[in-house]
């Protein structure tokens, strides 16, 4: 069963962590957080969390982007209240990088945890890989956070493109092993996260977001990997007209500032589309959430479509809001 195969379905980006009271009583268990998303135990409790409490009909691995720069021997660190912040190194240390035989180990957790979550899961709900695009990985490997814009990173995009590009494939190479070892342990949907697809000028969208992205769909379509693949292009705004032409995905999620109106007159109808409610909406709650769920359900009627947010869950975000825009959706089936 994937994704496609369901009648409307519904799940949540972040669905699994911090707004859930029991994430974070497992949580606490483990102080650093790749610690907690390498374990066996961890991976498989928190993954099929939001399945229990909300009988959503995907699960996502609990896992994270930043996998590939970890496997890669690159330091990453995740900090309490600010998040990823990874060793800086220059260029040619980037590009000399080479896979850690036992962090590849650790990766082999993520693995084995999503062959029990698939003998847990019902056959009916679809399990959802995922890796980041590889120019969002890039972003983080070259700055090491995100709190100047990725400064760096736009400069070298501009100074020193060929090593960037290269700095790419090695990502793409990565990223699809990554994807394709989801796939054999159990995963029946592919997505591919865009966070940071608005950093890059539209004249540099083909060697930057269009070519590393379509390369990874490529490479596991060659290996028979029949899957659906979803592709997140987060602030690309009108531009994904251009995107989906160039990057073939199956599904397009959108992000909740785009206008979905817009987008059903303005996408090929052989594109699913996912999303696009503003995860700020889901926190407030009350009548703006139901006038929001109602006018996007009217305006994707007729049109296949799998109800997400824009964006992940807020941690603050109560579960009574998550529990009551799925009750809305499904009395609409």
């Amino acid at each position: 069963m994937n994704i496609l195969d369901l009648d409307r379905p519904i799940w949540f980006m972040r669905q699994a962590g911090r707004h859930l009271p029991e994430y974070n009583k497992i949580r606490v268990r483990k102080k650093n957080f790749l610690e907690f998303c390498f374990d066996y135990e961890s991976i498989v409790t928190s993954t099929l969390q939001p399945i229990k409490r909300y009988d959503l009909d995907c699960a996502i691995i609990f896992s994270d982007i930043l996998v590939i720069p970890y496997i890669l021997n690159q330091r990453v660190d995740f900090i309490k209240g600010i998040g990823p912040n990874l060793e800086l190194l220059e260029m040619d240390e980037l590009l000399n990088l080479t896979l850690n035989q036992k962090k590849l180990e650790d990766l082999k957790n993520c693995y084995n945890a999503i062959r029990e979550i698939r003998k847990l899961l019902h056959k009916n709900k679809c399990l959802i890989g995922f890796c980041g695009a590889p120019w969002t990985v890039a972003c983080y490997m070259v700055d090491g956070n995100s709190k100047n814009g990725f400064i760096r990173t736009k400069k070298l995009m501009r100074s020193e493109k060929p090593w960037l590009i290269k700095l790419l494939r090695k990502i793409v190479d990565v990223s699809t092993e990554h994807l394709m070892n989801q796939y054999k342990s159990g995963c029946d949907t592919l997505m591919i996260f865009e966070s940071w697809a608005a950093c890059v000028d539209f004249n540099e969208y083909n060697d930057f977001l269009y070519e590393p992205v379509e390369k990874i769909i490529n490479n596991l379509r060659s290996m028979n990997v029949d899957v659906p693949i979803i592709v997140f292009p987060k602030g690309v705004g009108e531009k994904i007209i251009d995107y989906v032409n160039h990057v073939s995905a199956d599904i397009i999620s959108i992000d909740n500032q785009m206008n979905m109106n817009w987008v059903i007159k303005n996408i090929n109808r052989n594109v699913v589309l996912q999303g696009n409610i503003d995860p700020k909406v889901l926190l407030n709650g009350g009548e703006i959430l139901e006038k929001n769920v109602k006018e996007l359900l009217k305006i994707v009627k007729g049109r296949k479509h799998i109800f997400n947010l824009g964006h992940g869950i807020l941690p603050e975000t109560p579960v009574e809001n998550v529990q009551k825009i799925i009750d809305m959706i499904r009395l609409q089936k």
